[in-house]
């Protein structure tokens, strides 16, 4: 990360600051000079963050509605909205529970449309506004005991682009990162569930090996800025070359 005026008086909301991916994008962008609102469920972590990056902090609980209500209630107008909140359940069909796909599917893929819902509603984002969404490979990429995310993710893309036609008039964008195999505790949590060979093999098939959260974090930060302009209904893949 390098400094600069990038994001200079911009107001840029990071949800799911406090997991890998949100926290490397909250630090990427305060070092470009946005003015940060960052939330997220822990509240150490989140005050931590915070504390390193300024701005201010919302610790909301995203399982209904009510959590993006508050959130729109809380934030003045904004220049960006990055949704990096997620859950992945690994898991056999057979073995998944209803109580796992619907958290899947309601913090993946319903919340962050919800959000800009409200967001909308109570006219918090600015003409020219970017929103970024993190989506996965996994949306396109099938692979055993990952039904559940993959299909969130599939949807969160599926609404990205209906949105960016919706908001085009507005100057509004909305764009999707989909990483691939990034070094975080979602991914180390993961990898404990397979064998090693299984895990070594996986990793063969990026020319550019595993990535790392501030790889994500720049992405992000593209699709944010004014370089990005005349980006929008796209999903970016960050795989170092996986989906070649």
């Amino acid at each position: 990360m390098s400094g600069s005026d990038k994001f200079k008086n911009k107001q840029i909301l990071v949800v799911g600051a406090t997991g890998a991916l949100g926290g490397a994008i909250a630090r990427q962008l305060k070092v470009e000079g946005a003015d940060l609102i960052v939330s997220g469920r822990e509240q150490g972590k989140l005050a931590a963050l915070t504390a390193e990056c300024g701005g201010s902090s919302l610790s909301v609980d995203l399982s209904d509605s009510a959590g993006c209500v508050q959130l729109a209630d809380a934030v003045g107008e904004l220049d960006g909205v990055v949704y990096a909140a997620g859950v992945a359940p690994v898991v056999p069909v057979r073995y998944l529970k209803d109580a796992d796909i619907e958290a899947c599917l309601n913090l993946n893929t319903t919340m962050p449309l919800l959000l800009i819902r409200e967001l909308l509603k109570k006219k918090r984002l600015k003409t020219g506004a970017s929103i970024v969404w993190m989506s996965s490979l996994a949306s396109v990429r099938g692979t055993a005991g990952y039904a559940a995310y993959a299909a969130s993710k599939a949807g969160l893309e599926a609404s990205a682009r209906c949105l960016a036609l919706e908001l085009a008039p507005k100057r509004m964008r909305v764009n999707c990162i989909a990483p691939g195999m990034i070094e975080t505790d979602m991914a180390e949590a993961t990898a404990e569930r397979i064998s090693d060979e299984a895990l070594a093999a996986h990793l063969k098939a990026y020319p550019l090996g595993a990535g790392q959260p501030a790889d994500v974090a720049a992405a992000t930060s593209f699709l944010l800025s004014q370089e990005s302009r005349w980006v929008t209904g796209i999903t970016l893949p960050v795989d170092g070359g996986f989906s070649i």
